[in-house]
């Protein structure tokens, strides 16, 4: 009896059966020799029974039916090869003399060896537990018993018969339980005694009460027969039962691991030595169609991953297996040259072969070769079972392949095939996470929104390819690119020096920033480049996120634009700046809410008159934390968000509800208030600003809206027609900052305005630079031409006043009448430097400067 001793959970080997097998062969055929030359001097004057030859030609024909078809019992997940040839041993050491027994099985044995066309290794190593085996059997019968007596077998026979059969079978369990060792991890030596003996104890149990009963009477052999038929019938049933439930139990944990199977070596390897242990193979190879015309190959042995060498051309397996679906060859089994060939060129006599096919497709090829079993070959069932788990490592590599398309679009931009801002937040992660540190650049073209309104999303598109197409040939490819957004793109790098950073920031901005043409059109960037960057090792900066130094590089950028400047490397302040940005923005509905908005006035005085001709209304943000804010911090801010309109509301409320009180008092006093271009482009904003008025019972020419001309440029169609509206509704419309924006004549021509203001930068610069006078006389000059009031602000000394005066400018305000200032404090700027005059023909009081 030999078990096959490789459980499906054994550990990987460490030495091959080539290195092991020879010394094995030798030393187990010289314990052989040692045992056979007691048995021969014993027996050599031994009397020969009659028929000797017929008895050895029927042993020898009862041997090489146990090796060719040996029993196969499933215990767990281990399978126990059983010989048949143990039952004809015994037979033959209680019928014929010792020598006979073992020259019949030897010989046995070497014709189903060459027959099978084994290899010389196997070959001497089976040859030599057979000879050991029988060795040891033959020396304790003869030793005990002698020779076999002519008539029946006495009881002193039977137990010699016994302890021989048994004392041999513990010889093969020891030497094949070391020989696993040798090659690497197995079970545990006692393990393999125990079993061992166990199936030898019960076929001499069998062997001897069956050749009892044959020799009891003339019924004896009919008996024999009948129960050998039930016994065959009972063997059969529980083969099959256990094979299967064994074949559905492994087949459930394959299926679990090739689905939680990776891209990675490492689980490939695991399902091979899997399919390994299952099939008791010694060779699981897998061959993949990588799609490049050659096959991508892992092979699994004895002594772990293996080179195989490369396969000729129309290997006639994997044709076989290709065309029928599955192939099962060995060198028993066929007499083609071309096969016998493919055979020699693996190594192996014995291969299962199975395409893993997915569809219409083979996706590659699964392979085992040679079982690790003196006596088993693979069987049709075998070929079986191996189809079907071809067919889940098929299905495995499709979903490796629609995962690997789903991770590559995940992380990659679908116009430019560059990494996008989830793809190059991983690789900065992993760059990260070893300690090397990161830099990342951010280039930003500034031109695709103008690109596609010029010429189409397709062109667009083109841009955004061929500016990558720059950024990848000037890092490399191996340095991760990526569209960030619109026309965004940044670059990974190691974190370099300042210096060198910004010569490469330098260097992109030449690449990206020249000009491209599109179907023959120029088209020029205006690209800007934000730096930002984590030096390697083992500190606080070590630990930023990858988003937190991708957002870095973008508030950089950002700076860099807002100071008209082309390179910035992110500095903390810049951090600050935006976190405070953001802090107003987010607390801004609170700030309403809670009144810290609120309004100051300055006073603008009529020069003709030296009378004061109304106010202009600014708003300021009284915070908790940053103190006052002005407009000009957080108005830009809200407008992003969309709070303006509510910014514009409580600002008109509070000019309203005070120009309601003033002319309750009897005070005739117009109010100016800014607008933004978001103010315009609000929906039916002429009527709230009419519902406004009457809510509070204002008069509409007390009311002024102060617009840019940049405002009105933005969208000229859709805020001439709201100003239009506005001005017959009454109220007057000022434009601010004249001279500073397009001052096109033409749209002041359509413009419904009643004054324009003089910028304070020209008014300030009128007594030390003549072009800024001549710029100040000809606006006041051009705006009396055209039937307008002039404002001039930003008047902070009395030369610059006289001179205004002296150009019979109308209005004035700025420090030198008074700073914007709270109601409080500009109340009592009238009461100090205002008198009040009744005028009965408007039935209210006018304020006159008293100096």
């Amino acid at each position: 009896m030999t078990a096959d001793l490789r459980p499906a959970d054994a550990p990987r080997r460490t030495y091959s059966a080539a290195q092991v097998f020879p010394i094995v062969a030798l030393i187990v055929s010289v314990t052989a020799v040692a045992l056979w030359i007691p048995v021969v001097r014993l027996s050599v004057n031994a009397v020969e029974p009659d028929h000797l030859l017929l008895g050895m030609l029927v042993l020898l024909v009862a041997f090489l039916i146990g090796e060719l078809f040996p029993l196969h019992i499933e215990v767990r997940r281990e399978t126990l090869l059983v010989s048949g040839s143990e039952l004809p041993m015994v037979l033959g050491l209680l019928l014929l003399p010792a020598w006979t027994v073992g020259l019949t099985h030897l010989l046995a044995g070497a014709l189903v060896f060459l027959f099978r066309r084994d290899s010389w290794r196997n070959i001497a190593v089976n040859l030599s537990f057979i000879a050991a085996e029988t060795g040891a059997a033959a020396l304790v019968v003869v030793t005990l018993a002698g020779s076999p007596p002519a008539g029946s077998a006495t009881g002193l026979q039977y137990l010699a018969v016994a302890l021989g059969v048994l004392a041999g079978a513990l010889l093969s369990a020891i030497a094949v339980g070391l020989t696993y060792r040798m090659l690497g991890p197995a079970e545990p030596l006692g393990k393999v005694i125990v079993r061992s003996m166990i199936s030898a104890l019960a076929i001499v149990t069998f062997a001897l009460a069956g050749y009892t009963v044959w020799m009891a009477g003339p019924f004896g052999p009919w008996l024999c027969v009948v129960l050998a038929g039930v016994l065959a019938v009972l063997y059969r049933t529980y083969f099959v039962f256990l094979r299967q439930h064994a074949d559905l139990t492994r087949m459930y944990s394959f299926v679990r691991q090739v689905a939680a199977v990776g891209p990675a070596i490492e689980g490939w390897r695991a399902v091979l030595e899997q399919v390994r242990d299952q099939f008791n193979a010694e060779v699981a190879v897998l061959r993949l169609d990588e799609g490049t015309g050659e096959l991508a190959t892992l092979a699994v042995g004895p002594d772990g991953i293996r080179t195989e060498p490369a396969l000729r051309d129309g290997d006639p397996l994997l044709a076989q297996a290709r065309t029928a679906g599955r192939v099962r060859v060995s060198t028993d089994r066929t007499m083609d040259a071309q096969v016998l060939a493919a055979l020699a060129e693996r190594q192996a006599w014995d291969v299962l072969v199975v395409p893993l096919r997915s569809g219409d497709r083979d996706r590659g090829y699964l392979e085992l070769r040679d079982r690790l079993s003196r006596w088993d070959r693979f069987r049709d069932d075998d070929l079986r079972v191996l189809e079907t788990l071809g067919g889940h490592v098929a299905t495995a590599l499709d979903n490796l392949r629609l995962l690997e398309s789903l991770r590559h679009e995940a992380y990659h931009d679908a116009i430019t095939g560059l990494r996008n801002r989830v793809g190059l937040i991983v690789a900065a992660q992993d760059r990260l996470a070893q300690g090397r540190g990161a830099a990342i650049l951010l280039v930003e073209l500034d031109v695709l929104s103008q690109v596609n309104n010029a010429l189409g999303h397709d062109r667009g598109e083109q841009l955004l390819r061929l500016a990558g197409d720059r950024l990848v040939g000037l890092v490399g490819p191996d340095r991760p690119v990526a569209r960030i957004e619109a026309d965004r793109f940044a670059v990974l790098m190691d974190p370099l020096t300042e210096c060198d950073l910004t010569a490469l920031g330098a260097r992109i901005l030449h690449a990206v920033g020249l000009g491209y043409s599109i179907d023959g059109i120029e088209v020029d960037p205006q690209c800007a480049v934000g730096i930002a960057f984590v030096p390697g090792g083992v500190g606080a900066e070590s630990a930023v996120e990858p988003s937190t130094l991708l957002q870095r590089a973008e508030m950089a950028m950002l700076a860099a634009r807002a100071r008209t400047e082309s390179i910035q490397i992110y500095r903390p302040s810049m951090g600050e700046v935006y976190r405070r940005r953001f802090q107003l923005v987010t607390q801004f509905r609170q700030a309403v809410e809670q009144g810290r908005i609120i309004v100051h006035y300055q006073p603008k005085v009529d020069l003709g008159h030296r009378e004061l001709a109304g106010v202009e209304a600014l708003v300021r943000w009284m915070h908790p934390e940053f103190g006052l804010v002005s407009p000009a911090e957080f108005v830009e801010a809200i407008e992003a968000t969309g709070s303006i309109d509510i910014l514009l509301e409580h600002v008109l409320d509070s000019v309203l509800a005070q120009l309601a009180q003033w002319r309750g008092a009897g005070l005739h006093i117009t109010a100016s208030v800014n607008l933004s271009v978001h103010n315009l482009l609000a929906a039916d904003f002429p009527t709230t600003v009419a519902a406004a008025l009457r809510r509070h019972q204002v008069p509409a020419h007390l009311l002024t809206f102060e617009i840019t001309e940049s405002n009105v440029m933005t969208d000229p169609e859709h805020s001439l027609p709201v100003l239009r509206e506005l001005h017959a509704m009454g109220i007057k419309l000022s434009v601010d900052d004249f001279g500073t924006g397009y001052s096109s004549l033409a749209y002041l021509r359509r413009l419904p305005i009643d004054e324009i203001k003089i910028d304070r930068s020209f008014v300030q610069g009128m007594g030390t630079d003549l072009s800024d006078l001549a710029i100040v006389r000809a606006i006041v000059d051009l705006g009396h031409s055209l039937g307008l009031r002039v404002v001039a602000e930003g008047v902070e000394e009395e030369a610059a006043r006289d001179a205004l005066r002296e150009m019979e400018c109308d209005e004035v305000q700025g420090f030198l009448i008074s700073r914007p200032v709270p109601l409080d404090r500009f109340e009592a700027w009238l009461q100090a430097r205002t008198v009040s005059i009744y005028d009965p023909a408007s039935t209210t009081h006018v304020l006159r400067m008293m100096s």
